[in-house]
């Protein structure tokens, strides 16, 4: 591609002679790096070629030498002319293949610019294809992001869910144990009523003693009968007392494979297990108390009666606790589920 002319026919004649001084054939891409690579390629040449015509016909205006025969002027005036055809045939020659070699590199390069061009277009056309696979990445992300969102969203829900879980497991047991201090203080009450009726049973009896023998002999006798009687009623409560004793021991059981399940995720239930234990040792220590309670009282019918009227009550008292302690435990293994229940869902 031709550029632009920015040079002068004067600089390219200095050139020119510049090279020819220094030897050199004032050809084309000398002259032209000269030039810095500057100007139109046809008008340096063009202006080269003027200046090896104007050298020419200066050449040969100036021919004339004083003393110098006519024939041999005109001989060497053929010769040169000669020459100089032949320089400038031997000129055009390489300014031609200069050219030829010029539009090699021309064709070479307008083959690499199209080749460039369809690269760019290549890439272009990859470029949109990237751009639409980076828009869809960015939804996929943004899809993402909203997903994690209501991820933790749902983590939250879940750990304030876990807080309230664990608050009401706190709450039943602080429930338990208030309830287990109000057993302790019913069983301690319990324990000096049988003592006070205890001591009353002994007054009574030594009182008895010191009565008089026909009185006590009938005494006895109506004592027999009744002792008689209420050994069977007692055989009888003690059949059912081992009858609910042995509902217990399975429940008891029962509850002992629950709290073995569950003791894994409350510890507290440890505590729970031996309270009811500590209160089962209490029941059994207030049975043999009245058991002792009931064999002492054997002497008078009254006092039997009243020993097994505060053994009744201490029966519904104990069914009472163990009914409660049994509610707290069913509170405490629903809130268990529903804590593992919360688990396995965040897992």
């Amino acid at each position: 591609m031709a550029r632009s002319s920015s040079v002068t026919f004067e600089a390219v004649e200095q050139i020119c002679f510049q090279l020819l001084s220094q030897g050199e054939n004032p050809s084309f891409n000398l002259v032209y790096a000269e030039l810095g690579n500057k100007g139109s390629s046809e008008i340096v040449q063009r202006y080269i070629d003027q200046w090896r015509r104007e050298t020419g016909a200066a050449f040969f205006r100036q021919r004339s030498i004083p003393g110098m025969p006519d024939e041999l002027i005109s001989a060497t005036d053929s010769f040169m002319s000669k020459m100089w055809s032949l320089s400038l045939q031997q000129a055009d020659q390489i300014l031609a293949a200069q050219r030829q070699d010029l539009e090699q590199e021309r064709e070479a390069l307008r083959q690499r610019f199209q080749e460039a061009d369809d690269r760019i277009r290549q890439l272009e056309a990859v470029g949109a294809t990237a751009s639409r696979q980076i828009a869809l990445l960015e939804q996929e992300v943004s899809s993402r992001d909203s997903t994690i969102t209501d991820l933790r969203n749902q983590a939250l829900e879940f750990l304030r869910q876990r807080e309230g879980l664990e608050n009401r497991v706190k709450q039943l047991e602080e429930a338990a144990e208030v309830r287990e201090q109000k057993f302790a203080a019913e069983s301690e009450r319990m324990v000096r009523l049988l003592q006070a009726d205890r001591d009353r049973y002994s007054a009574s009896l030594k009182d008895e003693q010191e009565r008089g023998a026909q009185e006590r002999e009938l005494l006895l006798k109506q004592i027999e009968t009744a002792r008689q009687e209420k050994v069977a009623e007692l055989m009888a409560m003690r059949q059912q007392i081992a009858n609910r004793e042995d509902r217990e021991a399975r429940q008891r059981e029962q509850t002992e494979e629950a709290k073995a399940a569950l003791r894994e995720a409350v510890s507290k239930t440890r505590q729970i297990e031996t309270s009811l234990a500590a209160a089962e040792g209490r029941i059994e220590r207030l049975q043999a108390q009245l058991k002792i309670a009931s064999e002492a009282a054997h002497g008078k019918e009254s006092a039997v009666a009243a020993a097994e009227a505060r053994a009744r009550a201490v029966e519904e008292v104990r069914l009472a606790e163990t009914a409660r302690a049994q509610r707290a435990e069913a509170n405490l293994a629903e809130a268990l589920a529903e804590l593992a229940q919360l688990r396995k869902q965040k897992a």
